[in-house]
């Protein structure tokens, strides 16, 4: 029986080389495959980082895969009915020390509209520059591409519907919030508010109930209008954490008195939304939204003034006004004055997310 056992271990393989069948004797290795078979497989060279020759021959000796296993191992057994793959050695590349940097994602624009959304999620890419331990040639290789993000200004096409979106920052604003919510109230109008969330406490909690429960859109435009680093004018002056703070104790200010969760349209202070804004807070945000028509009233130019600049909108318009910051007596005196004035010409006023339902292009 040992005989036997001695006898059937000596007898060939049945195997597949190449797509070919092939018998393989002696040891039946991988090795024996490759005499049998006539096969001479040419190495690969050793090369530099940017992938010129340092070394012809002295890359991979050849390439095999037994069974769609890879292997290197010549000694390795066959046994009958394996597949064998071999090829050419492929090049081989120096040791290297490696240096990794990103690559920012770039956020390009387009349109000329008032409501700004970002299109894409943004990724930084990956640079890695490469110094070769053999040659010393430096080489920059993009390990990972950026993931870019496009910012879309959009309109709402909103057809023959004359509607207006009136929007009030920077409230709410003892005496001048309720004296706004009055007019709308009185005119059947509803508007959106870009609450400063700092402002958010005791009367401030009362007002901003009063304007969502009549129907009011409310929106955060930061938690302190970008104080301090922002200059009280521009998140990009502040650090993206500073910026993301200002969202999300914003949002937070919001929630804690209406008792749900907050919209996440927002409105940055000065409008200022540039690229580093986006960057900290625009995975934060559905859409920033700007204006079509500036009152003006920030300048306290008088109430007529104000009211001619609110009585020139045009269909899918929005309005900027202020119901807090200071005296915005002005203010409500001139929406007295284009509010019933608009409604003779057929308009009504909605907010912000009634105008988006609208297509935007």
């Amino acid at each position: 029986m040992a005989g036997a056992f001695v006898f059937a271990q000596s007898l060939p393989v049945a195997i597949t080389f190449n797509g070919q069948p092939l018998e393989v004797g002696g040891a039946r290795t991988l090795a024996d495959a490759l005499d049998a078979s006539g096969f001479d497989p040419r190495p690969g060279d050793l090369v530099a980082v940017d992938g010129s020759v340092i070394e012809a021959g002295k890359g991979e000796p050849f390439h095999a895969a037994v069974n769609g296993q890879v292997t290197s191992d010549l000694t390795r057994t066959l046994a009958n009915g394996d597949v064998v793959e071999m090829g050419d050695g492929s090049p081989t590349e120096e040791p290297s020390d490696i240096v990794e940097e990103a690559i920012p994602y770039t956020i390009s624009s387009e349109g000329g509209g008032a409501i700004h959304l970002l299109e894409g999620q943004g990724a930084d890419g990956l640079r890695q520059i490469k110094t070769g331990q053999i040659s010393g040639i430096v080489a920059e290789i993009t390990a990972r591409e950026p993931q870019n993000v496009t910012r879309r200004n959009v309109s709402p096409d909103v057809g023959d519907e004359k509607v207006v979106a009136l929007t009030f920052d920077d409230g709410p604003w003892h005496g001048t919030t309720a004296e706004v919510l009055d007019v709308l109230r009185d005119h059947g109008a509803k508007a959106t508010f870009f609450t400063v969330g700092s402002r958010i406490e005791g009367e401030g909690i009362d007002l901003v109930k009063r304007a969502a429960s009549e129907g009011h859109q409310i929106c955060t435009h930061t938690y302190t209008h970008a104080s301090g680093g922002g200059q009280g004018v521009n998140l990009g002056f502040m650090t993206p954490e500073e910026q993301t703070a200002e969202i999300e104790q914003g949002f937070a200010a919001i929630e804690n008195a209406i008792g749900g969760e907050a919209s996440r349209i927002i409105r940055t202070p000065g409008g200022n939304y540039g690229d580093e804004v986006m960057r900290a807070i625009g995975p934060k945000v559905s859409a920033e939204i700007g204006w079509d028509i500036d009152s003006q009233d920030w300048r306290r130019p008088g109430s007529a003034a104000i009211a001619n600049q609110i009585k020139s909108a045009w269909p899918g318009a929005i309005v900027l006004m202020h119901d807090g910051g200071g005296d915005r007596s002005q203010t409500v005196e001139a929406l007295k004055d284009a509010l019933p004035y608009l409604k003779e010409q057929g308009y009504r006023f909605v907010t912000i997310d009634e105008l988006m339902s609208y297509p935007l292009a």
